[in-house]
């Protein structure tokens, strides 16, 4: 009977909201891709609020079939998520997520909380405030599109070119109507509040739809759930191999500088390092990290590019100076490297 329990439960969405969750907050590639993209960084976003829907309705769905919208749950659910979506895109908390690690985790928390609000309270609201709560978001989602794409060419995102800025701005303009589906949709399923509007008492049918009539095959939840997992574990898994079988880079004449991830720290080490030319001026990176990382140059001077867990990167400094770095996917991670002359013979 516990199997057949666990089969059960293993076959609704919420195993699925789950383990999208995990992947769209963990997979170190996406992570990684969102970082450095603002179109990823919104992409992710959403796919954390539909992993929170899928978890948050099977649980909540008898409550759904029954309740009411005359609450004010249900309202307070709509402000608090608006809020939490309004204030994680101005421009200082989303900066400050992306250079904080501890602040990213609140970020993510803080979506996944939305989509469970939308799987759960949100959909409590009488008709009226659902079409009012989707209207409300396409213009917003509208007007922020326009605001990327502004003439005037205005970085809102310190941290990303107004380039980007505006290729998230026309992803937002080409998507936004999907949000009047929404509406359309609503009103289908509930044409009395149509003729409510008009003074008319007359009852109305409750229509089907065919959202209604569709009928997802059993099968496909537990599948993506499992393509989800096995992707997430086999990249852990062939990350794990590739660090434990990274050399120490160690050679004649070179600096080594790893790339450490732990559960509590993810940096350089060491941070700062000094070489001296003719004697050790060539430093190695060698990534003992499970995400992808790099090695810039704030100066310009060298970049690595990507690099892979178990990689190492490579480059020989050819005059004295102190050199700044950090990671693109992970800006709080810096170091610095001193170069200084040789001693006269």
């Amino acid at each position: 009977m516990g199997l057949e329990r666990i089969a059960s439960a293993f076959r609704t969405t919420s195993f699925l909201g789950i383990a999208l969750f995990a992947f769209s907050a963990g997979f170190p590639p996406l992570e990684d891709a969102a970082e450095v993209n603002l179109t990823l960084h919104m992409l992710q976003h959403v796919l954390i609020m539909v992993a929170g829907v899928l978890i948050a309705y099977p649980l909540f769905r008898k409550r759904l079939a029954s309740g009411g919208g005359s609450s004010i749950g249900p309202l307070l659910a709509l402000l608090a998520a608006g809020s939490l979506i309004v204030f994680w895109h101005f421009p200082a908390p989303w900066d400050a997520a992306v250079l904080n690690p501890g602040t990213h985790i609140v970020e993510h928390l803080s979506f996944l909380f939305v989509g469970l609000l939308a799987g759960s309270w949100l959909l409590l609201l009488p008709d009226s405030g659902k079409i009012g709560a989707l209207l409300a978001a396409f213009f917003g989602h509208m007007g922020y599109a326009v605001l990327l794409i502004s003439p005037w060419n205005q970085q809102v995102y310190p941290l990303y070119s107004v380039a980007d800025q505006a290729a998230l701005g026309w992803v937002l303009l080409l998507t936004g109507p999907s949000l009047l589906v929404g509406v359309g949709y609503v009103l289908a399923r509930n044409p009395s509040w149509l003729a409510g509007l008009g003074g008319s008492t007359a009852p109305t049918t409750r229509r089907e739809t065919v959202l209604d009539r569709a009928k997802l095959p059993s099968w496909l939840a537990p599948a993506l759930t499992v393509f989800l997992l096995v992707v997430l574990v086999a990249y852990f898994a062939v990350a794990a191999v590739a660090v434990s079988a990274s050399g120490s880079g160690k050679a004649s004449g070179t600096a080594v500088v790893y790339i450490d991830e732990t559960p509590i720290s993810w940096q350089y080490s060491p941070q700062a390092a000094t070489v001296v030319l003719g004697l050790n001026n060539t430093v190695t990176w060698v990534s003992h990290s499970i995400a992808y990382d790099s090695v810039t140059d704030r100066a310009g001077d060298f970049g690595s590019g990507p690099i892979a867990p178990g990689q190492s990167f490579t480059h020989t400094f050819a005059k004295a100076g102190v050199y700044s770095y950090y990671c693109i996917y992970h800006p709080w991670m810096t170091g610095t490297i001193t170069v200084v002359a040789a001693p006269p013979a």
